[in-house]
């Protein structure tokens, strides 16, 4: 009796979690920058949130897999939001926004009302650690080889949050990525079933 007892209240708990995960969702999109250089020398993003109403994005961390290279730049003069009501912001409160061949594995962004509906744009410049500065950016974040791919991480309003890591993708004029995502909830589901089993 204490297993089939066990196994139903994993199952609520499997229920609870994914319905907590789903709540939050945004639409992250990719293209080639505006500031030169050979394609995706630079890369133009914007941020929807998709989630569920009353759930509002509070932060965005993305950070580099490869150590070879580097967030040279986040773009101020590109950061706009879209269809809220003027009083949504983005913090970068970790990141560089000087062109200088310098910055760090990550940046982070933090919002405020950053609404259901909402978007927000932005740029950034990614380099080698080296200095040399005509990277093309897919080859990092979707196809990196051994080194692993780049891996973004979004919190909501509604303490849940969740991590991303970027697949491997073809070279494309643009990506859109619906995160978390269907196969991505059921991956999750997977983990705490082996989990569960684990511990029985």
């Amino acid at each position: 009796m204490q297993p089939r007892l066990f196994s139903v209240a994993a199952g609520v708990l499997l229920f609870s979690a994914a319905a907590h995960v789903q709540a939050g969702v945004v639409t992250l999109t990719m293209q080639n920058g505006d500031d030169g250089g050979s394609p995706f020398n630079t890369t133009l993003f914007t941020i929807t949130n998709n989630s569920a109403p009353g759930v509002a994005l509070t932060s965005m961390t993305m950070g580099i897999g490869d150590t070879q290279f580097l967030f040279d730049q986040l773009y101020q003069r590109v950061e706009l939001f879209t269809g809220g009501d003027g009083t949504q912001t983005a913090v970068l409160n970790v990141g560089d926004r000087t062109d200088d061949g310098a910055g760090g594995d990550l940046f982070s962004y933090g919002f405020l009302n950053f609404a259901p509906g909402v978007t927000v744009t932005g740029q950034w410049d990614i380099d080698f650690d080296s200095g040399a500065f005509d990277v093309d950016a897919r080859t990092v974040l979707f196809n990196n080889g051994a080194s692993p791919n780049a891996a973004a991480t979004f919190a909501f309003s509604d303490g849940s949050s969740f991590s991303y890591t970027f697949p491997d993708l073809p070279l494309q004029d643009q990506y859109t990525l619906v995160i978390p995502g269907a196969g991505t909830a059921a991956t999750m589901l997977v983990g705490f079933g082996l989990l569960t089993r684990r511990r029985r």
